[in-house]
Parts: structure tokens; sequence; C-alpha cells
């Protein structure tokens, strides 16, 4: 629990220092390419969910991101969660976190990775995309996927 806890702080620290670099550094609407129609950094606000999905409907966004951090603290609490799964869950704390502070703050969030072929999108939504892969991963490899309490986290030697 705690090292997902960690990795969910870190991930909101991140995440917001780069919201904030990008909004102290570039107009709203501003694009500067980084890597020439490949990769811009590309400052907006979003109003809606991923994709700019639900714009207006706040109310729904932040029961949804509620629901999700409540699911996942369950998912530490109850058993022995593997490595993929605590990292996982950390992943998806840390990002959910870091969105949800910016629709409380502000309503809208701060996006600015633009890959020309892809929705603008930023670090928080990396960093959930990512977790719920891992925990995907540790779902379907259930005998991995939970420790018995007390056992070593390598194969006994026999």
């Amino acid at each position: 629990m705690l090292g997902a806890l960690g990795l969910a702080l870190a991930i909101f620290v991140v995440d917001q220092g780069l919201k904030k670099l990008v909004e102290g550094s570039m107009r709203l609407g501003e694009s500067i390419p980084l890597i020439g129609g490949v990769l811009h950094l590309t400052y907006i606000k979003n109003p809606g969910g991923a994709f700019g999905i639900l714009g207006g409907q706040s109310s729904i966004l932040l029961l949804g991101s509620a629901v999700a951090v409540a699911f996942v603290l369950w998912m530490l609490l109850t058993g022995e969660p593997s490595r993929a799964t605590t990292a996982g869950c950390g992943l998806i704390l840390g990002g959910a976190a870091g969105n949800l502070i910016d629709r409380i703050l502000e309503g809208e969030v701060t996006d600015y990775v633009d890959l020309r072929v892809w929705p603008i999108f930023n670090a928080a939504d990396v960093a959930i995309v990512l977790g719920v892969g891992l925990l995907l991963l540790a779902a379907l490899r259930p005998e991995e996927n939970t420790r018995p309490k007390g056992s070593a986290s390598h194969p006994s030697d026999g």
C-alpha cells in the first residue's frame, strides 16, 4: 500500500509541475514543435474527460473519478497485491488525483502533449493508461497477482 501511495504522490507532483510549467511559459492555444510533424507541445484547457468527452458534465466526471479512486484503494486494501497491481494502482491514483485537482480548482484540465494523430493529453493521462495496462496484465496472470500473507516474494528452494 505504501509503495502505491509513494508512486501516486510522485506522479501527482510531476503532473502538477509540468502543468504549471506549461501554464506559466506558454499562451493558451500556443503550439511548439518538438519533433516536426510528430510531437508538439500544445497548451489547451480540456473541460471534458479523456479526449474531451463529457464536456460540461463536471459532476459526472467528479463522481467517476471518486468511484475510480475508491475502487483502486479497495484493490490495494484487499489481500496482498502483486508488484504489478501495486504499481498499476499507484499510477492510476496519481494520475486521477492530478486531473481531479484541476477539475475541482479550475473546472478543466491542462493538456499539452500533442502527437498530431491523437487528442492532446497530459502526464496524468499517461499514468492512468499505464496503470490500467498494468492491472490488465496482472489480471491475465492471476497466479502472480497475489502473494499469500507472510510469504517470500521469491520462489522457494526445494
